[in-house]
């Protein structure tokens, strides 16, 4: 079967990462991070922190962690996700299919144009598969839902939904979602064989504007003018946000969606 994030996924905000994670037992006081609590891999593999580690750490372990299997690139669609070493020499990606172009030219064969997006960094790929060939893609466990309890050292806490077990990731797990992280959002997470992988945002979240001018009828062709959040983030608003207003980004882009109601987070 397909991964849970594929078309028609309600999260849209999506980060994959193979993480130094660390389950903790349930009802039990926290004790010092140590192998035994670590996902069962090589010791050689987890002696170091992740900012240590070497390239082919990460694409050893996707190897280990990730369970693949070939499609037809015609049925390729959006997305789907496809690990690196289909698209280029950087086996420790994984990119997702944002859309894909069927082309018949007039002189040699046909092939499919796919926009491609890594799930760590959001590169935009653009990449030619031909019609005749297969490739390669990533299927993991169906996701579950976590709630953010804290950050903290660079460790992200998440609780289980379902079985209140609690797990720690690095925050660099979330790539450029990071920023938008928040206590008590609400994450999903995929898995394969026990480790997490993939995290999915909600599309918009509320943050307060702490910083911007006041609107000014001057410049009639600018509609919008400079803001910084409460997370350090600065994108463009309307004129009419004030500062104190609590207002939704989506988590996708970091761009501007509307004003916040009194219950939406």
């Amino acid at each position: 079967p397909r991964s849970d994030f594929g078309q028609g996924a309600r999260c849209s905000s999506v980060s994959l990462y193979l993480p130094y994670c660390v389950r903790r037992p349930r009802q039990q006081e926290p004790e010092p991070r140590t192998k035994q609590h670590a996902i069962q891999m090589p010791p050689s593999l987890l002696c170091q922190p992740p900012q240590h580690r070497p390239a082919v750490l990460r694409s050893t372990l996707l190897r280990l962690a990730l369970r693949c299997g070939r499609v037809p690139a015609n049925n390729l669609g959006k997305g789907m996700l496809v690990p690196g070493s289909e698209v280029s020499r950087q086996a420790d990606r994984i990119f997702r299919v944002l859309s894909v172009g069927h082309v018949k030219p007039g002189k040699g064969g046909a092939f499919v144009q796919a926009k491609l997006k890594c799930v760590l960094d959001g590169t935009i790929v653009p990449h030619k598969f031909r019609s005749a060939e297969t490739v390669e893609t990533v299927d993991l466990d169906p996701a579950e839902d976590y709630s953010l309890l804290y950050t903290d050292g660079g460790l992200v806490h998440l609780m289980h939904g379902e079985t209140f077990e609690q797990i720690e990731v690095p925050r660099e797990a979330f790539g450029e979602l990071a920023v938008w992280l928040r206590d008590g959002m609400s994450v999903r997470v995929a898995s394969r064989q026990g480790v997490p992988l993939l995290f999915t945002l909600p599309p918009r979240a509320a943050y307060e504007v702490v910083e911007t001018r006041l609107g000014s009828r001057e410049g009639k062709t600018d509609a919008s003018k400079p803001a910084v959040l409460s997370n350090g983030e600065a994108l463009r608003v309307p004129h009419f946000v004030t500062v104190g207003d609590r207002i939704l980004v989506n988590t996708e882009d970091g761009t501007y969606y509307g004003k916040a109601g009194p219950d939406e987070g």
